[in-house]
């Protein structure tokens, strides 16, 4: 088998698709503009002056590096006085198939943008945010001052660095009708062209609506990061399966998992509506030959945290062409479908307002190349612009904890918060409680401690095998929903802890029976595991072996000095874990007997993990279930909806992973009901 290939065509971040955001990390470096509130994407559009500034760079030729995920990425740049005119991107040593392509991608990325503020390349983050960082260093160079200077305040995670909060909100904007270059009128205006935004707009051009939908990226990217598992209830296949959850047993679950901050009126709206969302997306897709099934797990065991079968996904292994092609063939459904009734989408345009006239939104200023742009809108605006996961700045303020935990950022590109701000800038309400999404999968190094901006995505990290502190102790039941452990970490010196296990790991692993993306086996009815086996098998573990991330042992004894343990502890340990396991019952923690494991085939093998793999913000604009954005007395703002990952009112603390596509379910059941309902707004 052709394992790159392989690698392409099953998705490989199939549970993050599209996901090559990076860490915010830089102002324009041409431009020195301030970054602009955006659609969907994170990259800074130049302002209609930048051309006229001078003296921006010293005359030359500049090179740097930057670690990235198998070799050092070297950036050159040479430059006059006032651009950048010729770049090159040395990406030779990276994953076949993966990293090596970023090189010409982002060598001309730097030359159009003119700006750090490049965008990442899907499926490669850590590639590119090596050639991000290397660029850095260039432009420092060429502007003659030192590197720190462009980075103060823009990356990192971080989270005790020692600079006070800023006021990430900042005021609005103050957008003159002598800068407006032209003027649109629609009925209905969706901003972001992702999972949300597509649903939305699809919805309102279907209802009859004369409707405009805008994208802050070009159309190469814009609109194909769908998500590809969405949760729901009461869609065709679940009840034709016979696998159709209660659904007040399932907003039990969502609400207790919220600690009571999730509005039980929206739990009922999508338990009600998503079946409808996903037998009609289904519908799309199966009109241009793509499959998407529904997840159905074996029920059989007795399980300690309640498990619910609301996902559906889609089947790449059916589908030809490697990542980049798949995902933007599927967003092409429905960007097809949206044309085909007469949706117009405007590509390379940037909310930067919202406009409020008595009380109503009707339309927004956005920035384009041309300059701004005023779009009337008579009946509603949907915001669908994302989270805030690259704004340090917002993350600090709001989430601490969870800037504690980031340990890799692999958010889609624009999730910079721009939507959330534009409707606090207008009166909307935000969530009180903030949250994150968050995955138990962050690799380091068997000498490192903490959460560190070169740890690894470990997908096998939310496997259920024995988990120790860096005393040998078991600490913790390795079962259950994967950023409780992160949390549970905080008890921990260095948020840091290991995971071991032995030879038969892959029949563990199996037996295990995994929900959601975590899971490396078909599901019970043959639906495509998000992260197959022998992704994980031919490509990621032997490269975290050759890196020294995961170390294997001959003893027990030899693999604690290898990952640093007390020997007699953990020895101590494992001798107590593989008791457990010979008595099919966790005395010590009450996992569920089918999910231990034994350690007593040699070689054993294990890793040292901190913090998660971070995927996007989970609070925003509070809403109504007419997806109206409310203010803070609680009253719908009349004109603005909006939905996704820049809406509230849904999360708090923790992410139910448990009800797989639980995130973008919402997106998809709130998106289409906005849609409808601005449609039909008199």
């Amino acid at each position: 088998m052709n394992m790159n290939k392989e690698l392409s065509r099953r998705n490989f971040l199939k549970g993050a698709a599209g996901m090559a955001g990076i860490a915010a990390l830089g102002t324009l470096a041409a431009c020195g503009t301030p970054d602009d509130s955006g659609s969907s994407g994170s990259a800074v559009a130049p302002s209609p002056s930048a051309s006229q500034e001078t003296g921006i760079y010293i005359p030359g030729t500049y090179s740097a590096s930057a670690k990235g995920m198998e070799s050092d990425v070297t950036v050159t740049i040479e430059v006059d006085e006032t651009k950048i005119i010729s770049a090159v991107v040395d990406t030779a040593g990276e994953t076949e198939g993966l990293g090596k392509p970023v090189g010409e991608k982002m060598a001309q990325e730097i030359l159009d943008k003119q700006s750090i503020d490049v965008d990442g390349v899907s499926g490669a983050t850590v590639t590119s945010k090596a050639v991000r960082a290397a660029l850095e260093d260039c432009i420092a160079q060429a502007k003659g001052i030192d590197v720190s200077m462009i980075r103060d305040g823009n990356g990192g995670n971080d989270g005790n660095d020692g600079q006070e909060t800023v006021d990430w909100l900042g005021e609005a904007p103050v957008i003159a009708d002598a800068d407006v270059v032209k003027t649109a009128d629609t009925e209905v205006l969706v901003i972001g062209a992702g999972t949300a935004g597509l649903f939305a707009a699809c919805a309102a051009v279907e209802e009859g609506a004369k409707t405009i939908l805008i994208e802050k990226f070009g159309e190469d990217y814009g609109g194909s990061g769908v998500r590809d598992t969405l949760g729901a209830i009461g869609s065709r296949q679940q009840i034709e399966n016979n696998d159709n959850p209660d659904k007040f047993d399932v907003i039990t679950e969502m609400y207790r998992q919220s600690n009571g901050y999730g509005d039980q009126r929206l739990y009922k709206v999508w338990a009600d509506k998503s079946g409808e969302a996903i037998d009609w997306y289904t519908d799309r897709l199966a009109e241009k030959d793509i499959f998407f099934k529904h997840e159905v797990d074996d029920h059989s065991h007795e399980v300690r945290y309640p498990v619910f079968d609301v996902g559906h996904s889609v089947q790449f292994s059916t589908m030809e062409g490697d990542h980049d092609s798949q995902t933007a063939r599927i967003a092409s459904v429905l960007k097809d479908y949206g044309q085909g009734l007469g949706l117009e989408i405007h590509y390379g345009t940037s909310l930067v307002e919202l406009i409020k006239e008595g009380g109503k939104v009707t339309g927004i200023y956005a920035r384009t190349d041309e300059g701004y742009v005023r779009y009337n809108t008579s009946k509603g605006v949907i915001v669908c612009t994302g989270g805030y996961s690259l704004n340090m700045d917002m993350l600090k303020a709001l989430q601490p904890e969870t800037v504690k935990m980031i340990n890799i950022n692999y958010s889609y590109p624009g999730s910079q918060g721009d939507g959330i701000k534009a409707c606090l800038w207008a009166g909307a309400a935000m969530d009180d409680a903030h949250s994150s999404m968050l995955f138990d999968r962050g690799g380091i190094k068997p000498d490192q401690v903490g959460c560190q901006e070169e740890g690894v995505l470990f997908w096998m990290g939310s496997q259920p095998f024995l988990k120790v502190d860096l005393n040998g102790n078991r600490f913790t039941n390795e079962s259950g929903c994967y950023d409780h452990i992160l949390h549970d970490a905080f008890n921990l010196p260095g948020m840091t802890y290991a995971m071991v296990w032995d030879a038969d790991y892959i029949k563990d692993m199996e037996r295990f029976d995994s929900h959601g993306c975590s899971r490396m086996f078909p599901h019970a009815n043959g639906t495509d595991p998000v992260w197959p086996l022998d992704l994980n098998e031919g490509v990621f573990m032997p490269m975290y072996r050759e890196q020294g991330i995961v170390v294997k042992a001959d003893t027990i004894e030899e693999l604690a000095e290898k990952l640093g343990l007390p020997a007699d502890n953990f020895k101590a340990t494992v001798d107590r874990y593989n008791e457990l396991y010979d008595k099919q019952a966790d005395e010590d923690f009450g996992k569920e007997a089918y999910r231990l494991s034994q350690l007593r085939t040699a070689p054993f093998e294990g890793l040292r993990m901190s913090g998660g793999y971070f995927i996007c913000t989970l609070d925003g604009i509070k809403i109504d279930t007419n997806m109206n954005a409310v203010d803070t007395e609680g009253k719908p703002i009349e004109g603005l909806y909006v939905a996704g990952d820049c809406s509230g009112s849904y999360f708090d603390a923790s992410y139910p992973n448990l009800l797989a596509g639980a995130a973008a379910g919402r997106s998809v059941t709130f998106g289409r009901l906005a849609g409808k309902n601005a449609a039909h707004r008199a």
